[in-house]
């Protein structure tokens, strides 16, 4: 059965924290907990080096739209929504990257750059950060929940794992939400007037942006926008995302193991894999201080290699382990992903 939803409630002085970096709420942790002691050097951003991935990253996305806007061959069409959709995915990435404040020291150019990124995907940027940056003080405890909450069920055969990576329940939440949002309506979980007011205005402009879409569509007769936006969303996006999000924490105690070097798992990746994934494959590192930048995560991963549990050679050798159920939850009340 479903857990019950546990709204986690944090002090005002605590929320400030969130997205902090060096006083940062960290997760709880077993042994020796150093994370208060690490040098400056792992807390330096580097904005340059981001806004070469994201201006990389549109520039991709242009280019696959503008072949599919000038192209009349399908093969190439076709080529142009694999590039398209495993961009959408990536530019997630991204954005995880600016709601932790990582990318740039500017707050506002954050979000700016943060909702970008999350449009072809349809994921408001502060509800992703309000859900996120809870998710980071709670881990390991029954509080904990998460923004992407797919359903990790029926994985252990490839026509189950193949049908979880779409999952097209999540559109439904999302359009729930937005029309939640629309007509005023309070959104579940979300507790501060203030972020309220910031979801419910990115809800509506991704409305207004999907309605702009529809129309021009039924208006011109063209085909762009169904076949450079939902198409590559719907089709390949959403199973790519799925599939980088999914090694993070699936198979582990996240609700009852106060140790985010147990509850957390990395990934032995390439480097291809490293820049697609944005280092997502270093997840233990970027839960043991949420507040190191993804830049410095690689440093970080090399000081608590050593104490990490959970280690996977590649993502390829994880998939295997979860289609033949050697990686499993034993217990839906070990996860946050049964709502």
């Amino acid at each position: 059965m479903p857990q019950a939803t546990i709204i986690p409630s944090l002090r005002e002085d605590q929320v400030r924290l969130l997205d902090a970096a060096e006083e940062a709420l960290l997760a709880p942790v077993r042994g020796e907990d150093r994370r208060r002691r690490l040098p400056k050097e792992y807390f330096r951003k580097k904005p340059a080096r981001f806004a070469g991935k994201f201006l990389f990253a549109l520039g991709l996305t242009a280019a696959g739209w503008v072949v599919i806007g000038l192209s009349p061959h399908w093969t190439v069409i076709a080529l142009a929504v694999l590039v398209l959709g495993l961009m959408y995915a990536h530019l997630v990435e991204l954005q995880h990257e600016c709601l932790h404040e990582h990318a740039f020291r500017s707050r506002r150019l954050n979000r700016l750059c943060g909702f970008i990124c999350g449009i072809f995907l349809l994921s408001s940027f502060w509800h992703y950060k309000y859900d996120h940056l809870r998710h980071h003080a709670f881990l390991g405890t029954p509080e904990n929940r998460e923004f992407f909450n797919y359903r990790f069920r029926r994985l252990d055969s490839r026509a189950g794992f193949a049908v979880a990576t779409l999952h097209p329940g999540r559109y439904v939440d999302v359009f729930r939400t937005m029309i939640r949002c629309c007509f005023g309506r309070p959104i579940p979980d979300v507790t501060r007037e203030r972020d309220r007011k910031k979801i419910t205005a990115e809800y509506r402009l991704l409305a207004a942006l999907l309605v702009a879409a529809v129309a021009g569509t039924a208006v011109t007769g063209s085909l762009l926008v169904p076949l450079a936006w939902f198409l590559p969303s719907l089709v390949v996006g959403e199973a790519a995302h799925f599939l980088i999000e999914m090694p993070e924490h699936f198979g582990l105690n996240t609700q009852t193991d106060p140790n985010v070097l147990a509850n957390t798992r990395s990934i032995n990746a390439s480097r291809l894999a490293q820049w697609y994934t944005n280092y997502n494959n270093l997840h233990t590192a970027h839960h043991y201080h949420q507040g190191v930048p993804m830049a410095q995560a690689s440093g970080l991963h090399a000081l608590i290699a050593g104490r990490i549990e959970a280690v996977e050679n590649s993502y390829w050798s994880f998939y295997r382990k979860v289609i033949r159920g050697d990686i499993r939850y034993q217990n839906a009340a070990e996860t946050c992903m049964t709502r």
